[in-house]
């Protein structure tokens, strides 16, 4: 029978589709589940949401129950409706913290009642406006029924969804999301204490050994940003997992795929103290055997050379498992050659496949495991200099093996970074994508990175190469000559580090990819974009990302461009070199292909915030402070374009928007000093003059209110944006308010934590170059407030800032230098030591009270790991040091 009421509702309808879907057979079966179409309408109206962070609303908005839905019963929600909301391609990281808490509530682990009254009040005024649709929700979430047990397929198909996400968006929910698996499917007999182990039978041991080792593979996947930064994440979820896989009778067994995760991890994290011990131990010359240095190093045995990812290979080996390629290739990264001679200890993010493109030898089978690809590509990786490098592609060369993409690759990038020491050498300055000198690198640091040594002094710890290592353009040369074009991560690694444009075009005309998909990404018109907008989607996103790292890197160094975007359309511009510049093509490019692939974004961000780039086709090339200015509102909406895309901005972006707005505060500040000087008109002007006075007054007005919304908005809009980033919330209006009520409060997030889920207390850390860039933009607007507020934050966060610093090879000077930054503005030494000798203009004078400054004093002095209070020497030194030393002193001259 059908309900009488449905029917009745559904003739109010008039729609004819919807009564033949709502038919005998389907009312009948929905009311055999406790449903009935209302109930479809209100599934719909959750997976129709436009974004991802709404459909988590309107997802607990109907499932939630508690005190604070007085007329409202927990409604359940289809476990299949969930999955589909996990099938999203694209996620925001504050949709997958609803949703993970939300698979905690469905596995009964999680208490439901809190965050409640915030998603009731997000929810507010969202809900379908029709009355039908308000009346059909509300009776949708009247009824209720407790949800019941989860299948263990369905947890398995949860688990790697969320898995999914948490990859490209939030790696620190692994370890929640893993336990999902150790916690829900354990079938057995016994365990009702964690020390009592679960008897298992043969078939579910199988089962279970075969599900744990894909969980096992599929956490040492890596992440989409910042891969090494979060490996500690990996490498807890995995612990977690093996734990459990022990505490069944019998034990779980790890096959080949889980020993093979353990590894890929284990090769990507940082060394340990003892292995950077065995580091230091290494001699200069090749093979690096130990050296004793001091006395005590008699007793050091080769069992302490020794690499964790060494030893997970050697429980691999004795588990019965034979060696191969992958394994040959992980030995070497790991520290040991297959012959047992040591290499270089190698930091790398190791592929299920270490190998390129294998197009070219598709058909050949190596018998001889010494001369695959893989291997050898491992081999001139884990080495320190060019000429250890050199000297096995020589080696690979005599096996008279068959080319290999692998391995060219590995040799081109010992090559380029070569380059790169040799150039920062001769310049003194630091490499900006490395946090070490190139060249003067300790032993412990060596193969934390791809920089490559210099050669040794004594030409005894050299090694013997029969040729110099070749150049850059003949070694690609020679890669021609050998049949192999540069595809995958070798083009997009050529493309990034290509020394000009014309040799970019050269490495793209020559790469594998097809003629039609190279004359979009050279062509300048517009109409091309347009015509066929689908060719871009066929370029892999790392490529793309790469050739619009190109574009922008060149624009402004070789040619004068101009770009102008308005509501994120770009047009047309005229240049003095090209029909269009380089940064206007990389503009182009990425507004008509919208990738949700944040580099080609961060691209175009980085290329804004360098100098001289103008905005307006109508500014002249000496206004380069209206072009700075300019950039600021720029980069607003290109961060806008992003959110539309269904891309939300991390903290690496955010990085990127503290330098732009460095850069135009500074404009800002030299065009206020500028209109502090009076118009004088010439002695007898003429009427036409004083008609152009009129326009440069009107001129001077608009420069003027823009100086001083960057001066008096900037930081606010900062501060909004760190908010969003690092504190869980549902809600845009705290975000309104001014000043350092935009920094999150240090019990904001903690309130909404529950602690049976086992998530972090933030979405994101920011790293310490990132937290001393919103510090710098504080500081030069005088916001001494913002800066007392996020000092303390960062006190409140410290173990978790502490984590990350902990990652980075020189994390604990980055984060010193954020506090040296800190007492620098707040006690105005920053000002004084630029303008010990001159007047500061009115805007300058502002300076904060010793209370104040005494009580971020305290905040900073009780974190025993942040060293203390700064000293006067670290200040000056810091000032000194300072990038934008000169720029400010022009402002103050001014």
């Amino acid at each position: 029978m059908v309900n009488n009421r449905v029917v009745v509702n559904l003739k109010d309808a008039s729609d004819q589709d919807i009564m033949q879907v709502f038919n005998d057979k389907t009312t009948t079966a929905l009311q055999l589940k406790g449903y009935d179409p209302s109930d479809v309408q209100v599934w719909a109206w959750i997976l129709t949401a436009k974004t991802s962070l709404e459909a988590a609303l309107r997802l607990l908005a109907v499932s939630r129950q508690s005190d604070e839905f007085p007329d409202y019963k927990a409604r359940l929600v289809p476990t299949f409706v969930f999955l589909f909301v996990l099938r999203r391609t694209q996620m925001t990281t504050q949709a997958l913290r609803l949703l993970v808490e939300h698979a905690w509530q469905r596995l009964g682990k999680s208490d439901n009642s809190r965050g409640v009254l915030a998603i009731r009040d997000s929810i507010e005024g969202k809900l379908p406006q029709s009355q039908r649709y308000q009346r059909d929700f509300k009776r949708a979430v009247e009824s209720a029924n407790p949800y019941s047990r989860m299948s263990e397929p369905t947890i398995v198909i949860m688990v790697i969804r969320l898995l999914r996400h948490a990859r490209k968006l939030w790696p620190a929910a692994f370890t929640s999301i893993s336990t999902m698996i150790t916690t829900q499917i354990c079938t057995g007999r016994g365990g009702q204490s964690l020390r009592e182990p679960v008897i298992l039978n043969e078939i579910s041991s199988t089962r279970l050994s075969f599900l744990y080792n894909k969980v096992l593979h599929l956490l040492s996947l890596p992440s989409s940003q910042h891969p090494y930064r979060a490996i500690p994440y990996h490498q807890r979820a995995q612990f977690n997992i093996i734990s459990r896989m022990n505490g069944f009778e019998p034990a779980l067994t790890i096959n080949k795929e889980g020993y093979r995760a353990v590894v890929r991890v284990q090769l990507a994290h940082r060394k340990t103290i003892q292995e950077r011990e065995w580091a230091r131990r290494k001699a200069k010359s090749w093979p690096p055997w130990k050296e004793e240095k001091l006395g005590i190093d008699v007793d050091v045995g080769i069992e302490s050379g020794r690499s964790r990812a060494n030893e997970s290979l050697l429980r691999l080996s004795e588990a019965g498992y034979g060696p191969q390629s992958w394994e040959g290739a992980a030995k070497v990264l790991s520290g040991w050659d297959t012959d047992r001679s040591p290499t270089i200890q190698t930091r790398t993010i190791f592929s299920k496949s270490s190998g390129q493109s294998r197009a070219h030898n598709r058909n050949i089978s190596c018998k001889n495991t010494e001369t695959e690809s893989d291997i050898w590509a491992a081999r001139i990786r884990a080495t320190r200099t060019l000429h250890e490098g050199w000297a096995c592609f020589l080696a690979y060369q005599d096996q008279k093996a068959p080319p290999s993409q692998a391995v060219y690759y590995a040799m081109l990038e010992k090559l380029v970074f070569d380059v790169k020491r040799r150039r920062t050498k001769a310049t003194g300055k630091a490499a900006p994508s490395s946090h070490a000198f190139y060249g003067r690198m300790t032993a412990e640091q060596t193969g934390e990175g791809k920089e490559v040594n210099d050669l040794p002094t004594d030409p005894r710890d050299g090694i013997y190469i029969r040729t110099l290592p070749a150049s850059v353009d003949d070694f690609f040369d020679m890669m021609l000559s050998s049949q192999i074009q540069p595809s995958g991560r070798c083009l997009a690694f050529l493309l990034s580090h290509a020394n000009s444009l014309s040799e970019g075009f050269k490495y793209l005309r020559s790469s594998n990819l097809s003629p039609i998909v190279i004359n979009t990404l050279l062509e300048c018109k517009e109409t091309a974009l347009q015509r066929n907008p689908a060719i871009l989607e066929q370029i892999p996103d790392f490529i793309f990302a790469s050739y619009i790292r190109l574009l922008s890197r060149f624009g402004s160094a070789d040619f004068g461009y101009v770009v102008d975007m308005t509501e994120g359309n770009v047009s047309s511009v005229a240049s003095t070199a090209l029909t269009v510049s380089p940064l206007m093509q990389a503009f182009r490019l990425v507004i008509a292909c919208k990738p949700s692939y944040r580099p080609p974004w961060y691209s175009l961000l980085s290329a804004l915030t360098r100098s001289k780039v103008r905005l307006r086709d109508n500014s002249p090339i000496e206004d380069i402070d209206g072009g700075s200015m300019a950039t600021w509102s720029t980069m607003l909406r290109l961060v806008k374009q992003m959110e539309a895309a269904g891309i939300e901005l991390d903290f690496e972006g955010f990085h990127k928007m503290c330098i732009g707005f460095e850069k135009a505060f500074f404009a800002a500040e030299r065009v206020l000093a500028e209109l502090r000087q009076p118009i004088r008109l010439p002695v007898g002007s003429s009427a036409i003059s004083h008609v152009v006075s009129k326009d440069a007054i009107k001129a001077r007005e608009r420069s003027r209110l823009e100086a001083e919304a960057i001066s008096n908005h900037g930081p606010h809009t900062l501060k909004a944006m760190f908010k969003r980033l690092s504190v869980f919330h549902l809600g845009d209006e705290d975000l309104e308010k001014g000043t350092a009520e935009c920094l999150p409060a240090i019990s904001e997030l903690d309130d909404l934590i529950d602690p049976n889920i086992l998530l972090p207390r933030l979405l994101e850390v920011p790293s310490p170059a990132e937290l001393h860039a919103l510090i710098r933009a504080l500081g030069l607007s005088r916001d001494y407030d913002g800066l007392h507020a996020l000092i303390l934050w960062m006190a409140h966060y410290a173990p978790e800032l502490k984590a990350v610093a902990d990652e980075l090879r020189n994390g604990s000077d980055l984060m010193r230098r954020c506090l040296i930054a800190t007492r620098a503005f707040m006690d105005g030494s920053w000002f004084n030591l630029v303008t010990a000798d001159q007047e500061q203009p009115e805007g300058l004078q502002e300076q904060v009270s010793d209370n104040d400054i005494e009580k971020v004093c305290r905040v900073i002095e009780a974190i025993e790991s942040w060293g203390g209070w700064p000293t006067d020497e670290e200040v000056e030194s810091y000032c000194r040091r300072s990038k934008s030393f000169k720029e400010k002193q022009s402002i103050i001259a001014m």
